[in-house]
């Protein structure tokens, strides 16, 4: 008998050995696996991205007029020498985008802004009172709607264009909107040397000769933007044709935009164009630079 409990003593210990070998090897294992996942979360998580509020700031060239008016909504770069935005920055949100109240048609001057053209301005004249930041983004809020409808938002645009193919472009960026969750738009005139003899009104509200418009998406990853210029009558060509990249609409203009991206992703950013991506309803996530 004393043989027999010996026999199962030893074989005790030797399931308990085993036992304890086999529950360090399982914590080793473990750990080594948590470092690991750790590791390549840390090393594949996206690049903060920057703040909204920074991105929408626009600098101005120095020396040219221009006073910053806030709206509900919407900020105004306003030229008191032209008697029109140098630019218009917002952001649409697709809540916003996808927003349904009415449009008031309620073209006002505002007295407060040196330098904003009055309703008689535009009377006669052969140009459209033409919004930079359009009626159909505005439409989440009362007094967005009635602050888009100041002439400080305006410039002289041509009926065709107003009505033509700006209006479907303006369109586009409110399904864009949606498909990205946000976008940051500027608007604004684009001068030639020759525009300032051309205005209208006794204020003399200067008439551009074309303009354009210039679009980020801020969480899309990568991030990415483009830009449009259209001159100021009827558009020829379709929407890609007129496409360019961001550098091109701040070299024409003086403008730098999206001023607060980083510069290690900035030129990427601002040198693309990129319309058959851009215009996909999923982009993928490629790099492409055609400007």
């Amino acid at each position: 008998m004393a043989k027999k409990t010996h026999k199962k003593t030893t074989t005790r210990k030797k399931k308990n050995t085993t036992s304890w070998k086999s529950l360090v090897a399982f914590l080793v294992v473990m750990l080594i696996v948590g470092f690991v996942k750790t590791f390549a979360d840390e090393n594949s998580a996206p690049a903060p991205q920057p703040q909204v509020e920074g991105l929408e700031k626009v600098i101005i060239p120095e020396g040219t007029s221009n006073e910053i008016v806030n709206y509900e909504g919407f900020t105004v770069y306003f030229n008191r020498d032209t008697h029109i935005p140098n630019c218009t920055v917002y952001e649409l949100t697709i809540g916003e985008a996808q927003a349904t109240g009415k449009r008031i048609d309620n073209f006002q001057q505002d007295t407060s802004v040196e330098g904003c053209p009055t309703l008689d301005d535009y009377k006669y004249s052969g140009y459209d009172r033409g919004h930079l930041v359009p009626a159909g983004d505005m439409k989440w809020s009362t007094q967005a709607m009635n602050d888009c409808f100041y002439l400080t938002n305006m410039l002289p645009q041509k009926q065709a264009l107003n009505s033509g193919a700006w209006n479907q472009l303006e369109q586009k960026v409110r399904n864009w909107a949606i498909r990205d969750s946000a976008l940051i738009i500027v608007t604004g005139p684009i001068l030639s040397k020759y525009d300032w003899d051309t205005t209208i009104g006794d204020t003399r509200v200067v008439v551009p000769s074309s303009m354009y418009k210039a679009i980020l998406a801020p969480h899309t990853t990568p991030m990415r933007a483009i830009a449009f210029v259209y001159p100021n009558k009827k558009a020829e060509g379709s929407l890609a044709d007129h496409a360019v990249s961001i550098d091109h609409i701040e070299n024409i203009t003086g403008l730098d935009l999206f001023s607060s991206l980083p510069d290690d992703i900035e030129p990427q950013i601002e040198s693309t164009c990129d319309f058959k991506q851009w215009n996909a309803s999923r982009p993928k996530n490629k790099k492409k630079s055609n400007k």
